[in-house]
């Protein structure tokens, strides 16, 4: 019996090992010659998504290096007490402020930083809180969490005008209920789960084999959330409201005002950004189901900006709209603004972006001397 035990536990640690000598080969293969696109991300126990602290990774989609701080930030390291006599701005934005197609250095946080200490007339810190997918929704829930302790003078909102609305729309931590803004109820994860969310995030910051096992999963999700942004897009330019967009622009309305509010207790001013989509710079529609868009969206590009500019005034927030200085720049045949076949900014995006949103800034008077 005991020889059985014995020969039946060698027999299950050879299977053990063949599996993860294979599992090695096929990691040790993806990352020679089919690099998958890794993860920076990881979960809160709330679910919001939040960069890994300290995360140092090769990110093969990019081609660099990208560091997270120790505060899972995609920025420099900063100390939590604001510095005496220094103007800090937090920006709280998507994968727009993130910027991990391009070296930090070169995007939007860190080149306003830059430009403002030039300009302002006084020590300015740039704090990018940033993380890719969040809309309004997830915006509101950091500041709720963590947003108190650095003390921002300013609360930066970058508004992705194509699919902030719809990412409200998931409403994962605020609701809409009889016209009121309602806390989603919090469910306190099991140590188990906790576990589980924590090695996941660890996996796909690490494992390309495990990147493209998840990847070839969501096929079919990825596909109909591409239709669903696609129609949301299409919506955005009709002459009239559906009601989802309705709904939408309305909780959106009520997440600004509650920002509004945080912000206002905290002694503290809030602006948006208003980044525009590719199509309204250059007037060219992309390939795919937003071709449908062409014929109303010809007609009508700026629709977008100017639902924004109605909520912002409704909850007294000052607007900054990059799309004229970014048509502006398209019309005197500048460079792209955009990287090809992706949608983000190049860094001549993020380069007149920054400037532009610190022209603005010194020009209303946020920066005081």
């Amino acid at each position: 019996m005991r020889r059985r035990l014995r020969a039946g536990c060698v027999d299950a640690l050879l299977a053990l090992g063949a599996v993860v000598l294979a599992l090695g080969g096929v990691e040790v293969g993806l990352r020679l010659f089919y690099p998958q696109p890794l993860g920076v991300w990881h979960q809160d126990e709330d679910g919001l998504a939040l960069h890994r602290p300290r995360l140092v990774t090769y990110l093969p989609q990019f081609g660099h290096v990208v560091s997270i701080n120790s505060f899972g930030m995609r920025d420099r390291e900063h100390t939590v007490r604001k510095p005496a006599g220094t103007y800090r701005i937090l920006v709280l934005g998507d994968s727009f402020l993130e910027a991990l197609q391009l070296p930090f250095e070169a995007s939007f946080p860190s080149v306003l930083e830059a430009q403002l200490g030039k300009t302002a007339g006084r020590p300015v810190e740039v704090v990018n809180a940033s993380v890719s997918g969040w809309g309004t929704d997830d915006e509101l829930m950091y500041l709720e969490k963590y947003g108190a302790p650095w003390e921002p003078d300013l609360i930066l909102i970058a508004m992705t005008l194509h699919n902030d609305v719809k990412d409200n729309l998931r409403e994962r931590f605020h609701t809409l209920e009889n016209g009121v803004l309602t806390d989603r109820p919090r469910h306190a994860p099991s140590s188990n789960e906790s576990r589980l969310v924590e090695l996941k995030g660890f996996l796909a910051s690490r494992s390309h084999a495990y990147q493209l096992f998840v990847r070839s999963r969501r096929l079919g999700e990825r596909r109909i959330e591409g239709e669903q942004l696609s129609a949301h897009v299409e919506d955005l330019f009709q002459p009239t409201l559906s009601p989802e967009l309705a709904r939408g622009l309305e909780l959106t309305r009520l997440l600004l005002d509650r920002i509004t509010g945080i912000a206002a207790e905290r002694k503290a001013r809030i602006a948006l950004v208003l980044l525009p989509l590719a199509l309204q710079v250059t007037g060219e529609v992309p390939r795919g189901r937003v071709q449908t868009v062409g014929t109303t969206a010809v007609r009508d590009l700026d629709r977008p900006q100017r639902l924004m500019r109605g909520i912002a005034q409704r909850v007294g927030a000052d607007v900054i709209d990059l799309l004229p200085e970014f048509r502006g720049w398209n019309a005197a045949g500048g460079p792209s603004l955009f990287l090809a076949g992706d949608g983000h900014w190049n860094e001549s995006g993020h380069r007149l972006a920054a400037g532009v949103v610190a022209s603005e800034l010194v020009r209303r008077g946020f920066l005081p001397r």
